[in-house]
């Protein structure tokens, strides 16, 4: 008698735990879906929010069209790597072309770029961001960059310096975004 009541018990606390389980997973399903939702009735294009490595609110130019996307390079202005980068100098103008904004983004204060150096010229410095689709990365090295869609979704992403392949394919990825 005593082994049933034991054996009831057990069936009890599995069935307590399995409903806590579906639970947990309906409730993380609902808030994927309700921050899907969300992202779809924001703005038509997102417009990244930070600050000028002067610590001034950094200000766009609402009178140039809406873009395709965002290409967001971090990199800092004494990284060996960031410098032989020839591939990120062959990736700017088709970018550019197809209506993408540069954002240059330096690791720390110290690592901005000044305005001499900044490339392409027209690329906004933000040493202090708030990005919603930045915070998902953990930017570890320079040279990085990830290229975002006007969506704030990550069309492309690459760690370290850029090759022919990298360029290839990240223009496959901006060509296939502007196609729809």
């Amino acid at each position: 008698m005593k082994e049933k009541i034991i054996e009831g018990f057990t069936a009890v606390i599995l069935l307590v735990f399995m409903a806590l389980n579906v639970f947990i997973l309906v409730r993380i399903w609902q808030l994927i879906n309700i921050d899907s939702i969300y992202r779809e009735k924001k703005a038509e294009y997102i417009l990244p929010e930070g600050f000028t490595p002067a610590k001034t609110k950094l200000l766009w130019d609402e009178q140039l069209p809406a873009p395709s996307g965002w290409v967001v390079r971090y990199a800092s202005k004494d990284c060996v790597y960031c410098k032989l980068d020839f591939e990120w100098e062959r990736l700017v103008p088709l970018s550019e072309r197809l209506n993408y904004r540069t954002i240059l983004l330096p690791p720390t204060e110290n690592d901005h770029f000044a305005d001499e150096q900044i490339f392409p010229a027209r690329a906004l410095q933000m040493a202090y961001v708030k990005m919603d689709g930045i915070r998902q990365f953990r930017f570890s090295g320079t040279p990085t960059v990830v290229i975002f869609d006007n969506r704030g979704h990550v069309l492309w992403h690459r760690k370290g310096m850029l090759s022919d392949v990298d360029y290839e394919s990240a223009e496959k990825a901006v060509l296939k975004n502007i196609k729809g």
